[in-house]
């Protein structure tokens, strides 16, 4: 009974200092060696043992184990594309990713399938000329601008004047309801003094473009009747 009085004070001074875990294996050493030497000195060696334990403890217990760096929440003023990747930083699980490619005639879609939230994080990192966006559905959708012309539109492009003077691209022989998009307004009294007839009617009929060379050459060659001339006529976004 008196071994066990002793144990439990020296398990209230342990309590009281914090000590550490592994200082209840020397009290188990301490105890082993009373049953060869006797409990008075098990005592005081148990006494000089808890004098001689560090001042602070190691928090072994209490501090637990390390956790990782959790993502900070979006940041409301970053781009469309910033805000997809922290959205993702969020997820788990699978993501559907689409990737759609805009020229400058046509427009592809490509399903690329279901990707992990990191795999799709990853894949928008590794493309910094992709912008990025969650459509309605919730899918992942990427897009990329390219400086051509799409395999689909190469078949059926013409460059032409609609009827309101305007140079348009169109989706086959122009009409007024196949017009992809207008560059600029032409200047018709210049074209009618210029341009043989010859000429006029390619322009009425449509000057097909089958690569972005044709493309550049025609909208070179008739930016010289646009209307209002500036710096930008040329300038052809997708």
């Amino acid at each position: 009974m008196f071994g066990f009085r002793i144990l439990k004070e020296l398990k209230k001074r342990l309590k009281r200092k914090r000590r550490p875990v592994w200082s209840l294996g020397m009290l188990a050493a301490v105890f082993a060696l009373a049953s060869a030497v006797g409990i008075a000195a098990a005592v005081a060696i148990g006494h000089s043992a808890l004098d001689s334990l560090p001042a602070e403890p190691a928090s072994v217990l209490e501090s637990g184990p390390e956790q990782p760096d959790k993502p900070s929440a979006p940041d409301p003023s970053a781009d469309a594309r910033e805000l997809t990747l922290q959205a993702l930083a969020f997820r788990h699980g699978e993501v559907e990713v689409v990737l759609r490619r805009r020229y400058w005639c046509g427009e592809e879609t490509r399903m690329l399938g279901r990707l992990a939230t990191a795999e799709a994080a990853d894949l928008i990192k590794s493309h910094r000329e992709w912008d990025a966006a969650f459509d309605r559905t919730g899918r992942v959708v990427l897009q990329e601008l390219v400086d051509d012309i799409s395999p689909a539109c190469r078949d059926n492009a013409y460059i032409g004047m609609d009827e309101n003077g305007n140079l348009s691209l169109f989706d086959g022989p122009p009409r007024k309801d196949n017009v992809v998009r207008t560059f600029f307004q032409l200047d018709v009294h210049s074209l009618e003094s210029s341009l043989s007839k010859e000429r006029l009617h390619e322009l009425a009929s449509g000057i097909r473009v089958a690569d972005k060379n044709e493309y550049q050459s025609v909208l070179s060659t008739y930016s010289d009747y646009a209307l209002h001339k500036s710096k930008g006529v040329m300038k052809v976004d997708p």
